[in-house]
């Protein structure tokens, strides 16, 4: 008995000595973005349905995968008169589901907004971004915003994410932290 309390003193000791004298881990850098984990990708739908929002939908599924999960208003009829597009849905797709007034329906399959693909973690679109779009990103504001704008034009409307590094006003740092949006 007498053994047993010593032990147990001892190891009250030395545990705590053994646990501080560990070298401390400084945790990595925070991404802008999360990292999709798995095969599911948000998808937001919108329309003629009853629950609107958005929905993670695995890789590759079509849209009416994702207008199911939404709860189409009126049941889904696959006839030649009211198509369903087929498409695969990607990364940051927007489905919307119309009702027309003569009853036939009509889905358009497009992206996100930047806000929503902001929020979302998903990376944006430099190709397709206007100036409101850039001046929603940290440390851009509308002047700057209209140089890249500038800049695309000038240059072919072509805009590759390393070309931000061009625009007058910025610099590495802020390239760097830009750089992680897209």
């Amino acid at each position: 008995m007498w053994r047993a309390a010593m032990i147990l003193c001892a190891a009250l000791v030395v545990v705590p000595v053994v646990m501080k004298s560990r070298k401390v881990q400084e945790a990595p850098d925070q991404a802008a973005f999360l990292v999709q984990s798995g095969s599911l990708v948000p998808v937001k739908v919108s329309g003629a349905v009853k629950h609107p929002g958005i929905y993670m939908v695995p890789v590759n599924s079509m849209t009416v995968v994702a207008i199911n999960m939404a709860v189409s208003l009126r049941p889904l009829d696959f006839t030649i008169s009211e198509p369903i597009p087929f498409s695969s849905v990607q990364n940051g797709s927007a489905i919307t589901l119309y009702e027309r007034p003569d009853g036939s329906r009509q889905v358009i399959v497009g992206q996100m907004t930047v806000p929503e693909r902001m929020v979302l973690g998903i990376p944006l679109d430099i190709t397709i971004m206007c100036e409101a779009d850039f001046d929603r990103l940290p440390g851009i504001g509308p002047a700057m915003a209209r140089r890249i704008v500038e800049y695309r034009q000038n240059n072919g409307g072509i805009l590759r994410v390393e070309d931000l590094a061009a625009v007058q006003g910025i610099g590495e740092k802020k390239y760097q932290k830009l750089r992680a949006y897209f």
